[in-house]
Order: C-alpha cells, then sequence, then structure tokens
C-alpha cells in the first residue's frame, strides 16, 4: 500500500459524522486518486467486519521474510585436518588471514571486491568470536570474514565446532556485527545476532535470530523482533516497538512497544504506550524457543502488527476491540483520530 501519497491526500480531509458521505476527487502529479469522506455508521461496519476476519489469514504472508532467513543459512560439514586447525588458530588470535589459506578452508566463501583489491600482504581481516568459557579451548566458536563494524554492511560468518566448518550465515548488519552467546537450560550453547531488515530516516527493523549449537549441528531456535520504527509521514500509522533480553534460563524478552494515530493537522495521538514480557521456553524435542504469551499484553499477532510490513488489516483485526473503546470512549480527540485512520484505510482498499 502506497502510504504516502495518500496520507498526503487525505491531510485535511475533515472528521466525517453520521450526515456525511460525499466523494472528493484529489489531483496528485497529474494522477487522479478517488478518496471517499465515509460516514461514521460506514467506518464502524467496516472495523466490526475487519474484527471478525480469521487473523491466521495474515500470519503465514507476515512470517514469511523473518523465517526465510531465519531457515535459510548454510549448513556445512567440512573438517579441518589437525595442520590447518592449528593455523586458524594462530589467525583467530592475530586478526587476519591469508587470503589463499581463506578461500580453502572457507566453503562457499563470498570475498567483498574492494577487500580483496586492498590486500594488505595477501591477508584480509577476521574477527573471532568465542563460545567457549575459556576462549583459547576452540570448541565452539565463530570466524567474521572482513571488517564487522559499520564500515561494512553486512559480513559471512562461520561457525565451528572443534576443527569442523558447521554453517555458515550471511548476516546483514548495516551498523556493524553484534554476535553474542549464552547457555541454555540445557547447558546447550545459544548464539544470536541481529539482521537488519531496513533503515532510514524514521522508519528501522531490525530483528533478533537465536541458533542452537547441538552436537555440530547449529539448529534455528527463534526469530524475534528487536527494535521496529516506523513514523510519521511515512505511515498512516506510528510506532515503536525495542526488546531486551532480561533473562537466559528461561529465555525472556522485554518488550517497549507504542502506537500513534495522525491527526488532519499532522499531529500525533498516542493509541498504545505500553511495555510487557515475555518468556520463551526452549523445547528440547523440537529445539526451538515456544513463546509463553500468558499473561503478557503481547501475542503474536500484536507483534506482528509492528513488522514494516502490509499489516494494517491484521492490525486492525487484532486490536478492533480497543479501537471500538476509542470511538465509543468520552476522548472525542481520539474518537476522532481513529475515525481518521479507518478512512484513509478504507479509501486506499477501495481504491
Amino acid at each position: 500500500m502506497k502510504w504516502t501519497l495518500i496520507f498526503i491526500v487525505l491531510l485535511n480531509v475533515p472528521v466525517c459524522n453520521s450526515q456525511t458521505d460525499k466523494e472528493q476527487l484529489v489531483s496528485v502529479d497529474n494522477d487522479t486518486i478517488k478518496t471517499i469522506q465515509y460516514s461514521e455508521k460506514e467506518l464502524i461496519s467496516f472495523l466490526d467486519s475487519i474484527g471478525k476476519l480469521n487473523p491466521n489469514n495474515w500470519t503465514k504472508t507476515l512470517l514469511f521474510q523473518v523465517d526465510s532467513t531465519l531457515h535459510g543459512q548454510v549448513n556445512l560439514n567440512n573438517k579441518l585436518n589437525a595442520l590447518d586447525f592449528e593455523k586458524l588458530k594462530v589467525a583467530a588470535k592475530s586478526g587476519e588471514i591469508d587470503f589463499d589459506f581463506a578461500k580453502q578452508i572457507f566453503p562457499q566463501a563470498e570475498f567483498d571486491i574492494n577487500l580483496i583489491s586492498n590486500l594488505d600482504n595477501n591477508t584480509i581481516p577476521i574477527s573471532f568470536y568465542s563460545f567457549d568459557k575459556n576462549e583459547n579451548d576452540f570448541n565452539e566458536f565463530a570466524i567474521s570474514i572482513g571488517l564487522d563494524s559499520g564500515f561494512s554492511w553486512n559480513n559471512d560468518v562461520y561457525f565451528f565446532k572443534a576443527n569442523k566448518v558447521i554453517a555458515k550465515h550471511k548476516i546483514f548488519h548495516r551498523y556493524g556485527l553484534e554476535l553474542k552467546h549464552f547457555k541454555n537450560e540445557t547447558n546447550e550453547t545459544i548464539v544470536y545476532y541481529k539482521v537488519n531488515y531496513g533503515s532510514g530516516s524514521g522508519i528501522w527493523w531490525h530483528q533478533f535470530n537465536f541458533y542452537n549449537y547441538n552436537n555440530d549441528k547449529l539448529l534455528p531456535t527463534l526469530t524475534e523482533i528487536k527494535n521496529i520504527n516506523l513514523q510519521y509521514p511515512w505511515s498512516i500509522r506510528s510506532y515503536w516497538i525495542e526488546s531486551i533480553i532480561t533473562n537466559t534460563k528461561p529465555l525472556k524478552l522485554k518488550f517497549v512497544f507504542n502506537n500513534q494515530f495522525t491527526d488532519t493537522l499532522g499531529n500525533q495521538m498516542e493509541f498504545i504506550n505500553d511495555s510487557t514480557e515475555v518468556t520463551y521456553n526452549f523445547d528440547r524435542k523440537d529445539k526451538i524457543y515456544k513463546p509463553n504469551f500468558t499473561n503478557s499484553k503481547l501475542n503474536q499477532l500484536s507483534l506482528l502488527t509492528y513488522f514494516l510490513s502490509d499489516n494494517e488489516l491484521l492490525f486492525v483485526n487484532t486490536y478492533s476491540d480497543l479501537l471500538k473503546k476509542g470511538i465509543n470512549g468520552t476522548d472525542l480527540e481520539m474518537r476522532k483520530v481513529i475515525l481518521v485512520y479507518l478512512n484513509k484505510l478504507k479509501t486506499e482498499l477501495n481504491k
């Protein structure tokens, strides 16, 4: 949905009332867009109809991108001989590796052309991440190829179990790789990092991806929101959500989140402003984290309404009762801004 254009068109549309059913034609950049000022009765009926839909119709589509990234990394099973393993240890500690040696031991490596065109003594920079209590053990660790600061927006990261390369992850981080780890309830290593799905002025999306060291395999266990922001005027709804890890046994994330609507003058009005904690229990059989939303103010559907995706219908479906409460409440400004939001949404859907 092209919300920016629609928002500009509707910015000065007055709030509808039960007597209003007029249509307006507004010309923008030689394109004529038909916008309708719906009656309050029509908008409430629109809200009710969306609230009755099955929300599961949207979940698969919205989850496709993040699930594909979580599960789409490359599994490997490449064993280094003793001599090469010792050579790798030295390189890991020094922070650089011979380019020819790197091509030999890192399967499917994609070396940045700027990196290899500026080789110093035929070496490239690497970063060493140990997941062991003693980093000299070299039992569970990772090697990131190239610079992993904000100078490089993405990195190939190779995960090791002793002398075996078990996985290659291509991580788009944009502002610097943040690769961390902890031990779960079964004392297995969980590694996690942020994935960047979008960045800009007033808009961004970072996701946590978690993986489980299971013997000589690295298994995907969870993808969850780290931080998402979408602000006026890029959408008809402004929102923010951020999570922090508060515990690891079990895994707990605290979410802080808000939603705002915009009136016809561009003023922001807060619709939701809250925080909550979600517990993720590790399923020992399936080797995945399963969220427990009991006593939480969020659930899977409400979390999906914060994705930078076409999710406005899911938002209305998920919060239909709260929207109806705002329309029927005593706060006239809130009532007005909700009706403006519904009018914008209905107009776009009927184009």
